[in-house]
Formats: C-alpha cells, structure tokens, sequence
C-alpha cells in the first residue's frame, strides 16, 4: 500500500467512519456473559474491518459485556475491508482498529506508527469461492488437485474486499504460486464487504471471490458457487497473523491503561468462545441473523480465536514473508516484524 494510497483514501474512510458511528452489526443484544462493570466508563471508537463472523469477538466483546466489564464503553464501526479501516486509524477517526495484522506490518514500512496488542485470529483462514457455472464451464470440482483449481482462474475477474487488504494480498499470494499475475493473467475487482462480494457472485459479473468460511459456505449453499481454494492449503498462510487490534505506538505509550483494558477484554471473549462453545455459538448466532445457525456451527470453530488473545512471533514472520513475496515489504523491513507486535497487554 502506498504513501498516497493511504492518505488519498482517508478523507472517504472518516466519512464512512461517521455514518458508521451511528449504526451497530448487532441485531440483538446476547447473553451477558460478565457480571462487574466499573461505575465510570471510558468511551473509544474501534473500526472494524468488515462485519463478518470472522471478527465475531469484536461484536461479542461488546454485546455480551466484557468491554464494559473492562471499563469501556466501545463504539464499533464496521467497514469494507482492513485496508479501509486502517486508514480510519491513522486518519483519527479511530483509536483502534480491529482490523488485520499486514495492515500494521505495511504502515510501518510507510513511516506509520502501529503496533498490534492483542490477536484475533493466527491463521488466514480465507476461501476462494469459485462461480458454480465458471467452475462447470471449466470443469473444475472442489476435489481436484490445487494447481489444476488455480489454473482454471486465469481470466477470471475475481472479487476481493479492496486493494491492499488480507484478501488481495491472499489471492496474489494463492495465485502467483501457480505463475498467474494480477492485472495480466486474471484481474482482481474491488468489491468492498463479503455481502457485496456474495451479490456480485451470484450475478456472474465475478467468476470468483475471496471469503471467510461461513461466507463459503452460504455461497455454496445457495448453489451460487463451489469452495475453489483454501489459504491454508499454503503453509505460510495456514501459520499466518490475521485478525489483529491495531493501536498506535504513540497511543500506546500514552494511554497503557487503556490499551491493557481493550486487550484484556478480547482474551476474555476469545476464551469464552473456547471455555463455552455452546453460549458463544448461541450469541454469535444473535449477532449475524442473515447466515444460518447450521453455516456458523460449521464455520466458528474454524476460525480458531487465539487464546488469551495472545500472538506468536512465527505467525508474524510467516505474515512478513507474504507480504515480502507480493513485493509489499523489502527483506530489511520484514526483518522488523518484532517490533509490531506484543503480547504485553494481554493476560500472561
């Protein structure tokens, strides 16, 4: 992502950010899962980079209770993509973003502060979903060998959230092993959220998208298209850092408590998620009415939320070597991934 790409897109993301302020993902409140909340909150505005299952804690730490059992009163505004939101971030339209770990590595190489203090998710649990009558017309089926599967996907327009974000650099990333380039060999279509992606599938107008698992799953359900390839087939992204909150250092430094605080509440959430399936599964279910219970049953355990909310210095690596192959990051400024990440606010 480029100097004038991040700055270029920030007065359009703060205004989407404003609209978004006033809106929740949350059709229900779900069970409330803690039981102290400090008389005084702190209020904070946390981007989210798209409303999907996949950052479920996000909207779970709200709505069940544990960014208030944390002294927070949070404000959750999601957006189209991560890329989007972190430019929200840097644009001081948000304190934090819960967005994806790339985008941090990337801002850094920019000149641009950022620092990830607690993990949603360690590994890029992403599906290429492949139009039903593309795949036909190539034919192509979900069981065939992953080269022949990448391969049917030269010429295609394939969807992804925005340039930039987890899901272009996935798809470049999945794509180029098989010796395709973006721009040449197929082209890649800004969407903008999974819904969008969802509609434009469905249309034909893509012959191919990029989505987390329940968003698959629906696809494939309604007929509309066949799981083509799974990131995690590629063992750089299988064991890669993905869902992230995102901080500024400066932010960081001067607000500890703070950043302790939001930490803390996601490690409490990414636990209950593990501790209680169930009620979690239940509660999640409350939060995305348009995707059935059954898809999320399938789809949750998937995700694999990082317990404690805590991160790895291989999961980060791995997410530097991505980011060097696609030609976003040099070797000397993956050799910094260290500083970009730490487990220092989250519960030991």
């Amino acid at each position: 992502m480029s100097n004038s790409r991040l700055i270029l897109g920030m007065s359009l993301t703060l205004s989407i950010l404003a609209a978004a302020c006033g809106s929740s993902n949350a059709s229900k409140p779900a069970t409330t899962s803690s039981t102290t909340t400090p008389a005084k909150l702190t209020h904070i505005t946390m981007v989210e980079a798209v409303s999907a299952p996949a950052y479920a804690p996000v909207t779970l730490a709200k709505s069940a209770g544990f960014f208030k059992k944390n002294g927070l009163d949070v404000t959750v505004a999601p957006l189209q993509a991560g890329s989007t939101a972190v430019q929200a971030l840097v644009g001081g339209g948000a304190q934090f973003d819960a967005g994806v770990a790339s985008d941090v590595l990337i801002a850094d190489s920019k000149g641009v502060g950022l620092i990830s203090i607690a993990a949603l998710t360690n590994s890029i649990n992403l599906y290429i979903e492949i139009n039903k009558q593309y795949a036909a017309s190539k034919g192509i089926t979900s069981s065939d060998p992953l080269n022949q599967r990448l391969l049917a996907l030269k010429g295609a327009n394939i969807g992804i959230t925005a340039p930039g974000s987890i899901t272009d650099l996935a798809v470049r990333m999945m794509m180029s092993s098989v010796g395709l380039k973006s721009g040449v060999d197929y082209h890649e279509i800004s969407i903008g959220s999974p819904a969008a992606n969802l509609s434009e599938l469905t249309t034909g107008t893509i012959q191919a998208t990029i989505f987390d698992p329940s968003y698959s799953r629906l696809a494939t359900n309604k007929g509309v298209g066949i799981l083509g390839v799974k990131a995690t087939e590629f063992p750089a992204l299988k064991d890669a850092a993905f869902g992230a909150v995102i901080v500024s250092k400066k932010y960081a430094s001067a607000n500890p408590t703070i950043v302790k605080e939001v930490a803390t509440a996601f490690a409490e959430t990414n636990n209950f998620i593990h501790d209680h399936p169930n009620q979690a599964l239940a509660d999640i279910d409350k939060l995305y009415p348009t995707i059935s219970p059954a898809i999320l049953a399938y789809s949750v355990p998937l995700y694999g939320f990082a317990v404690n909310a805590a991160t790895n210095a291989t999961a980060w690596k791995n997410m530097a070597q991505v980011l060097v192959q696609n030609g976003e990051l040099t070797a000397s400024q993956a050799a910094t991934v260290e500083t970009q990440y730490t487990n220092q606010y989250v519960p030991s």
